[in-house]
């Protein structure tokens, strides 16, 4: 039972009164009409004729301009559809191996360069599409990937452009001019023949309007009406940019036919004389269904202009300033409307409504004495039958609009006041922990919508929730292995400083007191113990050293790697008497912070080989590439299975940790009795 505050009830008294004050407002219009047009038939008549004409035009014009509309649009998503389809592909990392297919360029290689220079393109007969590449750019491994990315579309094209029924072709261009286009029209000969081809020598990717200088948007872009040089006619081309990340790559194209176009906008054409035109957000006229332009320019064509076709692609202001100047206001671009207009000296009327999607202008022109024809006729009907139309008209209207507020009532109920009411249950439940909730999706609409993003979002908390707890359980297993870690560096560090500076100290200890014996009985022999202790200190010294360059190797940041990756050779030769060969090339331009990263890693390994590895000889190299770094450290000793346990795993883990940090590779290679080959690969390109 609802309260008298409900939303129903709210919505049930809103939607009433505004029924109510709909139903007097029309009965009062309605009768104050027909009184006036029983006072005055013949005028009202001709006036009410033509705005019902008006309306029926304008009702005309903007169903027809959202149906071009869908169509222009289903056109521009066949690019929308073929650049995402590449896009996804790049992104899922799919390489498909084209060396099987038959008729598909999928490298440079397959290419033919023309006699005269002028173009690389694809001799195969039987060949799926089109592939040109202008001769003035020698093709290179980024043809070849453009090559090998855009062959899907050998397979799409035909499907894409089988569901537009204005277009005639589709293409692919990428920033090296490299041009894949369906249907196969023997363009190689076309272009270069009607020398096409030798101007697209100069050409540059810069300029197009749907290059990133001129799109930084990466919007689909609608170029401007041209002549089809493959004897296509007019064309107007949507184009749509194919972007991997931040990294431009080309675009789709599909080109429309104006003159296709033209035969479909015939259909529409109200009476004899009437005609359908279309126009561009610039101004540009794109198609008009009658052939007889001199009434619609409503002066003495050009010779050029009285061709097939010849207003095409034309601005309106240099067809019929007049009509120009009415239609080319920016605030019709977004709103349909109707005007009057003198076309050739005679009155007609003017219908416009907008492609939304384009900005662009469907107009319908209609003669006023066409439309006005039968005035006479219908003003005599409305003397006769005026009485008893407004009987009728205010018994059904009263009655509708009852039956109406009714429906209207338990519609509002159903679709509205329900699944909210099911919304506010499912958001108290998760506000009391309960995450498992779902509301149901009652119809296909914007509160069907927010419930199934309510159900999505549960969804998503509920996912949430699970991966914090297990992020939460990784936490403490990283917690806890580092905890091993840093124990186990303490104890290596117990270690060397027992069994070097520990054995340093004692043995300085021992030689002064042997100095002070000395002193007193023999003072001639104190330097032989003096200089025993002098060694002592030194090599004490320099183990400390040793250790203090292992805990914070600060030349790594003032002398580089390689002198840092030195230091520690030398260190671990006098520490632990290993043959240490290395092999470093110059010192690699990458970050310090990565330079810390390979100089930890392979502190690790030097660790691993003087405490586990048994090893006396270890080689360990540095070599930078053309776009690489390789690190490898080399032993001899006794090996270890890398698939088992085995002592030292974790420090291997926190070598594949910094690894996966540097976006590398690391390779183990070791068995028993073998040695171990530690290799970590980082690839520079990646790391810029």
């Amino acid at each position: 039972m609802f309260k008298i505050n409900n939303l129903s009830f709210k919505i049930g008294a809103g939607l009433l009164f505004f029924l109510l004050l709909v139903a007097i407002v029309t009965s009062v219009i309605v009768k104050r009409g027909f009184d006036q047009a029983e006072q005055s038939a013949v005028k009202i008549s001709a006036e009410s004729l033509q705005t019902q004409s008006m309306d029926s035009l304008l009702k005309l014009t903007d169903e027809n301009a959202q149906l071009y509309n869908r169509k222009l649009q289903r056109a521009a998503n066949m690019t929308i559809i073929a650049a995402e389809y590449m896009e996804n592909m790049h992104d899922s990392g799919v390489l498909i191996d084209w060396s099987n297919a038959k008729n598909i360029v999928y490298q440079s290689s397959q290419l033919t360069l023309s006699p005269e220079g002028l173009l690389y393109y694809d001799a195969n007969p039987n060949r799926q599409t089109e592939i040109l590449h202008i001769g003035s750019v020698v093709p290179n491994i980024n043809t070849d990937i453009s090559l090998r990315d855009s062959a899907v579309l050998d397979e799409l094209f035909p499907s894409l452009l089988a569901q537009v029924e204005t277009g005639v072709g589709i293409y692919f261009q990428s920033p090296q001019l490299t041009f894949r286009y369906y249907p196969v029209r023997n363009l190689p000969v076309v272009e270069i023949e009607n020398g096409k081809a030798e101007a697209a020598q100069s050409a540059k990717i810069e300029d197009f309007s749907v290059a990133p200088n001129n799109n930084p948007e990466r919007k689909t872009v609608w170029m401007a009406p041209y002549l089809d040089d493959a004897g296509q006619g007019l064309l107007i081309s949507a184009n749509t940019p194919i972007y991997y990340g931040d990294e431009f790559q080309g675009f789709i194209g599909i080109d429309i036919s104006l003159s296709r176009m033209a035969e479909s906008l015939n259909a529409l054409i109200p009476t004899e004389g009437s005609f359908v035109f279309l126009m561009d957000s610039d101004g540009r006229l794109i198609a008009i269904s009658s052939e007889e332009t001199a009434y619609f320019a409503s002066r003495e064509l050009t010779p050029q202009e009285r061709l097939p076709n010849g207003l095409l692609g034309l601005a309106l202001q240099d067809i019929n300033p007049n009509l120009a100047t009415a239609l080319n206001n920016p605030a019709k671009l977004s709103q349909s409307g109707s005007l009057n207009i003198n076309l050739d000296g005679k009155p007609a009327i003017v219908t416009y409504a907008p492609l939304t999607d384009l900005n662009w202008i469907l107009s319908i022109i209609v003669p006023l004495d066409e439309v006005t024809a039968k005035s006479k006729n219908v003003s005599t009907s409305i003397l006769e039958n005026g009485s008893e139309t407004i009987r009728n008209t205010l018994f059904i209207t009263g009655f509708f609009f009852l039956i109406a507020g009714l429906v209207s009532l338990l519609l509002s109920l159903r679709f509205i006041t329900i699944p909210i009411l099911q919304m506010l249950k499912g958001v108290r439940s998760i506000t009391s922990g309960n995450l498992d909730v779902s509301v149901p999706v009652i119809a296909n609409d914007e509160l069907g919508e927010l419930a199934t993003s309510f159900n999505q979002m549960t969804t998503e908390l509920k996912h949430r929730t699970q991966q914090l707890s297990q992020t939460s359980d990784e936490l403490e297993i990283k917690k806890t292995q580092l905890k091993v870690a840093t124990l186990e560096e303490r104890q290596r560090l117990a270690r060397e400083l027992h069994d070097s500076v520990s054995q340093a100290l004692y043995g300085i200890a021992l030689g002064a007191r042997t100095a002070r014996t000395q002193l007193e009985r023999d003072p001639a022999k104190v330097a032989e113990p003096l200089d025993y202790i002098l060694s002592l200190a030194e090599a004490g010294l320099t183990e400390m050293r040793a250790l203090i360059f292992e805990l914070r190797p600060e030349s790594l940041q003032k002398e580089g790697l390689v002198t840092a990756l030195t230091k520690q050779a030398d260190a671990l030769r006098t520490r632990h008497k290993l043959d240490i060969v290395t092999s470093f090339s110059s010192e690699p331009d990458i970050s310090l912070e990565d330079k810390e990263t390979i100089y930890r890693i392979a502190q690790e390994a030097l660790h691993n080989i003087t405490k586990h590895a048994s090893a006396t000889h270890v080689e360990l190299a540095l070599q930078t590439g053309e776009g690489y770094l390789k690190l490898e450290v080399q032993d001899n000793g006794k090996g270890f299975d890398p698939q088992g346990k085995f002592p030292g795993h974790l420090g291997l883990q926190s070598m594949r940790e910094r690894v996966n940090n540097l976006d590398g590779i690391l390779e183990i290679k070791s068995k028993p009795g073998w040695g171990t080959l530690i290799r970590v690969t980082m690839d520079l390109k990646q790391n810029v």
